[in-house]
This record gives structure tokens, C-alpha cells and sequence, in this order.
């Protein structure tokens, strides 16, 4: 027994090195190929919701950590691992690629929109790296991160007629910030907004909102509102 679980834990350790790839699409003559550093992707557990934020492989690129582009990719950005996936066509198979190794990505979506993600710290108690999308882009920017989790749920059964009890829950995060003052979390909704701005200045802010002709009932709305307010000079309050 203790042999057979032996061999089972060597070819388990040499089947997990045969994973970790140097993975290159020479396909764009703008890019010299260079070797893009990742891991074959771990099927996720498969429960009701979206570990991904799109469904299928969008075209995109992505910037190396010295600058330098790689382009004619066909992205994922997993929503549940904080990871940028691409599909190597040469190989048949899905690579995770190495964070440290990537400054950001682009990719355009179904609806034809660049959508833009950056790395950046996170001065939260893990201190972590993060991929945090740039929906406007200024002295301060509105950054949004698209995190989901796998969260316990109601029972219920897949399509297989298998009970489950786990789901991937979206729980996007929404923040203003400055590269000299860091972060501060804001709520998607006019309220939300006014509050990141002192009192004596929400009333005119709101009066801008309003002869806008906007009303702040979601992302896209939230987007157009600040673009406004941060056209008229004023300022987050962190």
C-alpha cells in the first residue's frame, strides 16, 4: 500500500512539472515572441454562476512587467482567482499567467468595448497584488475589481441532477484612487458618490448631476456622473 501511494505521489509531482510551460504565440510581427511564463489551468468545481468574467475567449493583449506588449491573445481574467488565462493554440490548453510577470491586460469584449485592467498593490491587510479594472482613467481614477466567490447557497440541482449547495457570487469592489493618496471604497449610487466629497460641495455636485441629465442607477451611469464631476474640477475626499 505504502509503495503504490509512493507512485501515485511521483507521478503526481512529475505530472506537475510537465505543467509549468514557457508558452509563445509568434503570430503578430510586432511581437518578438518572447516566451510568456505561466501554468495550465485547474478546471475550476463546476456550480451555478460565472468563475469568469466573460464567457468565451476575447482577443486582447497584455503588458509585461518591463513594458513590452504581447498581442493577438485570446484572454479569459478569472473573477473567482484574480488570474489572466490565455488559450495556446499550439498546445491545446489553457495557461495561467505568472502575475509577477504582467504590469496588465486589454481585451475587447462582445459589445465591441476595450475593457483595461491594471496590477496594482493593495494596501489592504494581505497587502496583495490585484487586477483592478480602469473605468476612468485621471488624477483620479475609478477603479473597479471584479471579484467573485464561491459561497455556500440554497440547495439545488446541476443540470447532471447532482445536489449542490455552493455558487460563484459576483461581489465587485468599486474605488477611487490616487497614486499619492491611495484608495477609498465608493458605493455605485448618487448618494454614494456625493458622500466622497465635503459637504458644501454635494449640493452643487448634485446640480451638476442633475442638469447632466443623469440618473445614477448603475455602472455605466455611475461612470458618465464622475466624468462630469471630475470635468468640473472637483475633488475626492480620501
Amino acid at each position: 500500500m505504502a509503495l503504490r501511494i509512493t507512485n501515485i505521489m511521483m507521478l503526481f509531482l512529475v505530472w506537475s512539472f510537465t505543467q509549468i510551460v514557457c508558452a509563445q504565440e509568434p503570430t503578430n510581427p510586432n511581437w518578438d515572441a518572447r516566451k510568456i511564463k505561466g501554468v495550465r489551468l485547474y478546471p475550476y468545481p463546476a456550480y451555478e454562476g460565472a468563475p469568469f468574467l466573460t464567457d468565451t475567449w476575447r482577443p486582447g493583449k497584455i503588458e509585461f512587467a518591463t513594458g513590452e506588449i504581447a498581442d493577438s491573445l485570446y484572454l479569459k481574467y478569472s473573477s473567482y482567482k484574480d488570474e489572466v488565462i490565455y488559450y495556446n493554440k499550439d498546445a491545446a490548453a489553457q495557461i495561467n499567467i505568472d502575475k509577477e510577470s504582467l504590469n496588465g491586460f486589454t481585451f475587447t469584449d462582445a459589445d465591441g468595448r476595450t475593457r483595461s485592467f491594471r496590477k496594482q498593490h493593495f494596501d489592504n491587510s494581505a497587502k496583495s497584488e490585484r487586477y483592478f479594472e480602469i473605468l476612468s482613467s485621471g488624477e483620479t481614477s475609478l477603479l473597479a475589481y471584479r471579484k467573485v466567490e464561491l459561497n455556500v447557497t440554497s440547495a439545488y440541482h446541476d443540470m447532471n441532477g447532482i445536489l449542490k449547495n455552493m455558487a460563484y457570487t459576483p461581489l465587485y469592489q468599486f474605488y477611487f484612487y490616487s497614486p499619492e493618496k491611495g484608495y477609498t471604497f465608493v458605493r455605485l449610487s448618487q448618494s454614494g458618490l456625493l458622500a466622497k466629497f465635503d459637504t458644501p460641495l454635494q449640493k452643487p455636485i448634485k446640480k451638476l448631476i442633475r442638469k447632466s441629465k443623469i440618473k445614477i442607477d448603475g455602472e455605466d451611469s455611475f461612470v458618465q456622473a464622475w466624468k462630469e464631476v471630475e470635468k468640473a474640477g472637483y475633488k475626492v475626499r480620501f
